[in-house]
């Protein structure tokens, strides 16, 4: 016994709903300014009450929160939507001079440094800053769930601006909102 078309069309819609629903919290739609502040992290790695300490894959140190405003972009090679925002970040980074951070958080631990080098290299920004969140500490302690994820941390570890794959005028304006002069 097949469902009446009504009720077929209204499977169909539920269905396609959920898969948009699914779909959307995969790759993070959220676009909205935020101002919490971070919680603890329980991720390994170099973390205290001042923050959380990251080695880039360029053997650099990274504390966030810093001295300044830090914008974080949360990818995954592996993720396409994620090539547009790190090259974003990496434009934005490139216009503020120094006056704010820039770091490109690989979600994926199983990522060598070899392969985010590819990456970086591949959307034209090998000079990006960029880590691996052994641990998930950065992803833990700023709540972030989905790959294309872009936060602004001001120097006090608040964050003040949320989005999803956002444009390089846009994380700049957030940056300067956070302090970056």
């Amino acid at each position: 016994m097949t469902p009446s078309p009504p009720r077929r069309r209204t499977l169909l819609a539920l269905a396609v709903a959920a898969a948009l629903a699914a779909g959307a919290s995969a790759c993070g739609t959220e676009n909205t300014p935020a101002k919490t502040t971070a919680a603890d992290s329980t991720g390994k790695g170099s973390v205290s009450k001042d923050g959380i300490e990251v080695n880039t894959i360029g053997d650099k140190k990274i504390r966030v929160p810093g001295d300044k405003p830090t914008a974080l972009f949360f990818f995954s090679v592996g993720c396409g939507e994620c090539a547009g925002g790190s090259k974003s970040l990496a434009t934005a980074g490139k216009e503020l001079n120094g006056t704010a951070g820039v770091l490109a958080v690989d979600m994926d631990p199983s990522e060598s440094p070899q392969t985010i080098r590819q990456f970086l290299d591949y959307i034209k920004a090998p000079e990006l800053p960029a880590a691996i969140d052994t641990g998930a500490a950065l992803s833990q302690k700023y709540k972030v769930a989905a790959l294309s994820t872009l936060i602004v941390v001001d120097p006090h570890g608040t964050v003040t601006y949320r989005a999803t794959d956002p444009g390089p005028d846009q994380i700049q304006a957030a940056l300067k909102k956070a302090g970056a002069k």
